[in-house]
Formats: C-alpha cells, sequence, structure tokens
C-alpha cells in the first residue's frame, strides 16, 4: 500500500475546510513504472472494471458496459484511446482520477478520505502507484472563471479551461463542449497542412479550417503548431428570433 505523506495528509484537510467556499481538489503528478500502462486493459477486466474503448476514427467500443451511461453509473470505469487513459472512480458526489499515458499521469481527488483510500487501493490492484511508493498532492483551487492560455498557445480558453480542469467530461458537459471518450471536436484555423500525426483525428478539412476529433491530452500541443492560428470549438448556428408582425 503506498505512504501518504504528510503533505498529503495537509491537503486533504486544506480541501475539507474549503467545503462550501472556494471548491477545490487534490493534484499529484508522478512516472508509471514500465510496463504498466501495457498491463492496465488485462488487470482491469480481471478486476472486473468495465471498459470504453477508442476506435479508428474515434467511436467507442464497451467492454462489461453496454452505453457509456452505464460505464459511469457508479463505481470504478476506465478509458483507452492509443497512447492516452483515464482510470476514474465515482460514488456520491465523490470522484478520483488517474489520467495520463505510459510515461507519466496525473493523480485528483474531488472527495473526502474514504474515496482517496479506495481509489489508491484500485491502483494498487491495477500496478498504478508511483515508482516511490510516495506521491506529494497540493491542494489546487477550481477558478471562478475561465482561465487565459499561456503565451503561445493559441487556444480558445474555454479548450483551455478544459484541459487544466480535474473533471474533463463534467466540464465539457457544462461547456457545451461536444465529448466522445476523451476526445473532443474542434477547429483549427490553419496556414498549411498539419504535421501527419493529426491526420488520424481529422474530421473535414477546407478554406484554411479543419476539424478534428482531438484527444484532450493534445489540445495545447495542436495549438502550438507553426501552421495553427487558433483551436476553438465549431461554431454553432443560433436560431434566428421570430420577427414580430
Amino acid at each position: 500500500m503506498m505512504r501518504i505523506t504528510l503533505a498529503m495528509i495537509l491537503g486533504v484537510l486544506c480541501w475539507v475546510f474549503a467545503l462550501g467556499g472556494t471548491p477545490s481538489y487534490l493534484y499529484g503528478k508522478y512516472p508509471l513504472s514500465e510496463g504498466a500502462f501495457r498491463a492496465l486493459p488485462q488487470r482491469a477486466q480481471t478486476e472486473g472494471i468495465p471498459l470504453a474503448v477508442a476506435e479508428e476514427g474515434g467511436g467507442l467500443s464497451f467492454v462489461a458496459a453496454e452505453t457509456e451511461a452505464d460505464l459511469l453509473a457508479g463505481g470504478p470505469y476506465l478509458y483507452l484511446d492509443g497512447d492516452f487513459f483515464l482510470l476514474g472512480f465515482e460514488q456520491d458526489l465523490n470522484r478520483a482520477f488517474l489520467r495520463g499515458d505510459a510515461e507519466g499521469v496525473e493523480l485528483i481527488f474531488l472527495g473526502d478520505l474514504d474515496t482517496m483510500h479506495t481509489f489508491l487501493d484500485l491502483l494498487g490492484k491495477l500496478g498504478l502507484l508511483p515508482l516511490q511508493g510516495t506521491v506529494e498532492l497540493e491542494r489546487r483551487e477550481i477558478p471562478a472563471k475561465i482561465p487565459a492560455p499561456p503565451q503561445g498557445v493559441r487556444l480558445d480558453p474555454v479548450l483551455w479551461g478544459l484541459l487544466v480542469h480535474p473533471d474533463w467530461f463534467a466540464f465539457a458537459r457544462d461547456h457545451g463542449i461536444e465529448r466522445v471518450g476523451l476526445r473532443v471536436v474542434v477547429v483549427a484555423e490553419v496556414t498549411g497542412l498539419l504535421p501527419e500525426g493529426y491526420e488520424q483525428f481529422i474530421q473535414s478539412s477546407s478554406d484554411g479550417l479543419v476539424q478534428l476529433l482531438l484527444p484532450i491530452p493534445l489540445l495545447d500541443e495542436l495549438a502550438r503548431e507553426d501552421v495553427v492560428q487558433s483551436v476553438r470549438p465549431p461554431y454553432k448556428p443560433q436560431p434566428i428570433a421570430p420577427v414580430r408582425p
């Protein structure tokens, strides 16, 4: 069992004291052990965790669940999308996430101590605990306003807010972002061809605009590409107000 550091415990207390005030969560990063990501799908199925796996083109296939609603109905769940994954756990209003790739992960808690211990036990069974056995968690506040992206990241603020938010799915839902698994629909305004690695995510292109179904972790990378002027959600047509006679 992973040893909980003093910094982690203090972070939990800070989060508890913040209830009723500014919403906050606990956040930490660490590298995975070699082979942990590769072994994850089989270990998850052994533990009876339902899976959503991204297919070619971005659609989802499910294991031990019929629909995404079934997948997210409560308890643990796992999304796999190429190099990326998200392991989630939800019980009542408590949530925990481990998201990242084979190299490193983000650990996020929005819940009580019981949720933390349950999730850490699950990480141990799946071989996803940190290499050194400890991780320091810091308390982070959820900003009341969507933060602006850093200089050089030509990303719409709503998409930047999604990328850095502790709960991708809740943020996408609340801000009307079209999501399929770990991907979202975006439009890139470009001055040339995107690098070859993005071709698998392209849905359509015309007149300097490219629509992609892009993994959330790649949003800022796309927005830094030299040929990209901006990355934003697709424009949604607004209904025309009826004209009064």
